[in-house]
């Protein structure tokens, strides 16, 4: 199962959405990310519920103080690897702040099928497979960075991860906000600590040994 983030201010057509895809495609869910004030909310929320690919609805000014594109450029810069969707109510060509791919602006009339209109079916089917693609994709990424956050683990672990720390916190901070690692105690997270740590045992060692010379 792939897990469909949907985020608007308004989401009066969710449920509508969420059956809309669990008939055609029984691997997605469409999930709501509510209860939010801010946009690390809303991230937060993401990370809590396991999210795999987001749709976002692009007017949210009124509501939240952003619209979706804001959102988008604030989310990916966390999570530079998840795919976001703008869902609009508006043509598309009047979203014109360059902060999201023509590619993944979508009109929310996708899935306006109920017409039986052959054409109509076969966008929202291939929009569907879209968001299974990047569904996918996402999780292999994921697992990517598991082995790899496991490999600086054990570099951590034997106090060889020099130059790599900043890659290692990183992927920290991601899987275990999805619950994928275990929380670390903070001085593991903490190189200063650790420096910190041994010059004060180096200072204790260089006042036993002056006590014992006199």
């Amino acid at each position: 199962m792939y897990k469909v983030g949907y985020i608007d201010d308004e989401p009066t057509q969710f449920e509508n959405y969420k059956r809309s895809l669990r008939r055609r495609c029984k691997e997605l869910d469409l999930v709501l990310i509510d209860d939010c004030e801010s946009k690390q909310d809303m991230l937060d929320k993401i990370y809590e519920k396991q999210i795999d690919v987001l749709l976002i609805d692009y007017k949210m000014v009124k509501n939240y103080g952003f619209n979706g594109t804001t959102l988008i450029h604030y989310i990916n810069d966390s999570m530079r690897d998840i795919q976001c969707f703008i869902m609009t109510a508006v043509d598309t060509e009047q979203i014109t702040d360059g902060l999201v791919a023509e590619r993944d602006k979508y009109s929310k009339s996708v899935f306006d099928t109920e017409g039986a209109d052959p054409e109509k079916e076969a966008e929202l089917n291939a929009f569907i497979q879209i968001l299974l693609e990047s569904a996918k994709v996402f999780q292999v990424r994921r697992e990517q960075k598991l082995g790899r956050y496991r490999e600086l683990l054990d570099k951590k672990l034997h106090g060889e991860l020099g130059a790599d720390e900043e890659e290692f916190l990183e992927l920290y901070k991601v899987l275990s906000s999805y619950g994928l690692v275990e929380k670390l105690p903070k001085n593991m997270l903490d190189s200063k600590f650790e420096e910190r740590l041994q010059r004060i045992l180096e200072l204790g060692s260089a006042i036993i040994a002056e006590h014992k010379t006199e």
